[in-house]
Formats: structure tokens, sequence, C-alpha cells
């Protein structure tokens, strides 16, 4: 379901250039999206104020990590995990433990990652290092290395 949902998104909102933009998508979808330089440890939160989605995202953290959170974010809302999630380093770490997280992870992932653009990248265009698929998705080279295992493309 995860998968589905971003594709499901990216192919209603989506200009289809590389990199994704996590922003505009969910901006696009309804999503109030801000930046807050005090959210501590806090990479990013979901939450419904007066009915409407936002999401809040730490502005101290890399614009990598900012991208994924947007997409993590934006996973809960529209995996409709409730009305209320804070994500924190330590959630990350704990990302198996919790149904929603992974199912939000998943969901990041296929929006930064749309799947069928890797093989067009793959198969098309011969980029097979990591590092470069990273740079075209801007993605950090972990998730990247997560979603091309995922795809089969490494084991």
């Amino acid at each position: 379901m995860p998968i589905r949902t971003a594709e499901y998104l990216y192919s209603k909102y989506w200009d289809g250039r590389l990199p994704v933009d996590p922003e505009a998508i969910a901006r696009a979808a309804g999503v109030t999206v801000n930046f807050d330089p005090d959210m501590g440890e806090v990479f990013g939160r979901f939450e419904r104020v007066d009915g409407k989605p936002h999401i809040y995202i730490n502005s101290r953290e890399g614009k990598r990590r900012q991208r994924f959170s947007i997409a993590h974010e934006l996973g809960h809302f529209a995996l409709r995990h409730g009305n209320s999630f804070v994500d924190t380093a330590k959630q990350f770490v704990e990302v198996p433990r919790r149904l929603v997280e992974l199912q939000a992870n998943t969901f990041a992932l296929e929006l930064l990652i749309p799947g069928f653009a890797v093989d067009i990248l793959i198969d098309k265009r011969n980029i097979t290092s990591i590092k470069k698929l990273s740079e075209q998705f801007h993605v950090g080279q972990g998730a990247m290395t997560i979603k091309l295992g995922q795809m089969g493309w490494v084991s």
C-alpha cells in the first residue's frame, strides 16, 4: 500500500523532473509545509491544525534529510496514519518496531526514488553507481542502497 500510494501521488502531482520535489507534491496535495529552526532533535512532524494537514520540518537539518522528512511526513498523511506524528533520530533507528514508521519510510523512498525512474537510469542510461544515482535523485547513498535492494538491483 505505501508504494501504490506514493505512485498515485507522483502520478498526479509530479512534474516528471528529477529530483522529485516532495515539498511541491505535498503542497499540491493540500498539505502546508513549514520549516522551523527550533525543533531540536525532531526531524519532522505531521499534524492537523484546525482539521488541515501540516508538515513541520527542522530547517537545521541538511537538505537531503529535509527532503526525506517531508516525504516521510507526507506518507503519514497519505497513508492515513492519524492526526499527529513526531519523528526524531531515535524513531528512525527504531523503525522496524513500528509498522507506521516502516510504511512512511517505504512511501518516502518510492516518492523520492520512483522505481520506474531507477529502471530507466540503469537500463537506458547505464547509470549504475550508487553515488551517481543518489545525486540524480538528491537522496543519501544509504536511502539509494535500500531502494536498490528493494528492487533487486543490489543484494
